[in-house]
């Protein structure tokens, strides 16, 4: 049994320990989906076991579960994984070329493995947790297993994704148990307290509906498609993701191979929302995970003469917005990477925190202030988009 921590808040009964899983499949989808809750809906068993179709450098998952021996419901757990972390992915062109530049000399300078708990998806809390299981609790359950997982894989480093504040509910767990907060880049959110798209774009001061309008009616040649069921895309989702990948200068992480996208258009929850050119061509899509309230935006693809001479990017931005007014979604969630269209639709910076864990204190202190500093995210202020 797990000591100290089920007794953290009082009147907690002891409770199972975690177990590190072989993977997803293992776990029964029923029992881990019981728990997850309204804004989790990227670490359901579905969209876990299909985003673990990824290509990370060195990625084993291994899921955090606590599971009650007598009928099997899950009261804690989180998805969690080996991979090798590339810090030379920082969010300044500078560093990342001067440190590309000292990798010639030095193969391998400043990748690191290390274990993660949580999802990739920005604003989404990592700790599920059963009924009358506190956060602090759950957190406590995954976070000693997760400890006890890194330290059989060899692994000096432990990440735990990512959070609005670096207080709240498992703030208290992660520094009892060692961690420390790092700041990582914000999430842009758009509000939707509207009727209709209609509403939206009167809600906007002038010069940002100018701007809306401007692009859906400078790109009348792509008409919107939505689509549940998208594996016979899954070749050419990849292909534009990919080029969206290579380009990137932001955060660059996961590469998302066909049978990703295959297994995620399998799930109820996941569609794509496309912008097809008249010869039915796609110039843009969005990869969308149902989550009501919340309507996540995971992923995008389109080449660079698209975004630059069709305007399917910014259009895209617009479109999403108008999906999730027309399908009653309370928020989206349009994720951490270019952030300026986001916030010409009215979209408002969240800053996030990772907290990180190593066993040996001294690089903890430096990995802490590289994160909270170089190597940490620049500033991003909000707009004033809306009259009110």
């Amino acid at each position: 049994m797990l000591r100290g921590v089920a007794s953290a808040e009082g009147g907690t009964p002891d409770l199972p320990p975690a177990e590190a899983a072989p993977g997803i499949e293992s776990i029964e989808a029923e029992a881990w989906d019981a728990i997850a809750a309204p804004g989790q809906g990227p670490l359901r068993h579905g969209y876990v076991a299909a985003w673990s179709r990824a290509e990370l450098p060195g990625l084993v998952p291994r899921p955090l579960v606590a599971s009650d021996p007598e009928d099997g419901h899950v009261v804690a757990g989180s998805p969690a994984y080996f991979y090798d972390l590339d810090m030379a992915v920082t969010h300044s062109p500078f560093l990342a070329g001067a440190l590309g530049a000292l990798r010639r000399i030095v193969p391998g300078l400043l990748v690191t493995r290390v274990f993660e708990i949580g999802s990739s998806t920005p604003l989404v809390p990592p700790f599920l947790r059963g009924p009358g299981v506190s956060t602090d609790t759950a957190a406590g359950l995954v976070l000693e297993e997760g400890m006890r997982e890194a330290s059989r894989g060899g692994v000096s480093m432990i990440i735990v994704q990512n959070f609005e504040t670096p207080d709240g509910g498992s703030a208290g767990a992660l520094r009892r148990f060692g961690f420390t907060p790092v700041p990582i880049p914000p999430t842009v959110i758009v509000e939707l307290p509207f009727d209709s798209f209609d509403e939206y774009l009167a809600a906007m001061r002038s010069q940002y509906r100018r701007r809306a309008r401007k692009t859906i009616e400078g790109s009348q040649h792509l008409r919107v498609e939505h689509r549940r069921d998208f594996a016979e895309l899954a070749p050419e989702l990849a292909r534009l993701w990919r080029l969206v990948y290579d380009r990137a200068d932001e955060v660059k992480r996961e590469i998302l191979p066909e049978a990703y996208f295959r297994a995620a258009s399998e799930l109820e929850e996941t569609s794509i929302l496309a912008l097809r050119r008249e010869d039915d061509s796609i110039a843009s899509y969005a990869l969308l995970l149902d989550d009501q309230p919340w309507l996540h935006f995971l992923f995008t693809g389109f080449a660079e003469a698209a975004g630059r001479e069709e305007g399917a990017y910014f259009r895209l931005i617009y479109e999403i917005v108008r999906h999730a007014i027309e399908h009653d979604f309370g928020t989206v969630n349009l994720g951490i990477t270019t952030v300026e269209p986001k916030l010409d639709a009215g979209g408002i910076p969240v800053q996030l925190y990772a907290w990180l864990r190593h066993r040996r204190p001294r690089l903890q202190r430096v990995f802490a202030a590289l994160g909270a500093g170089p190597f940490g995210p620049p500033p991003v202020e909000p707009r004033n988009v809306f009259k009110s």
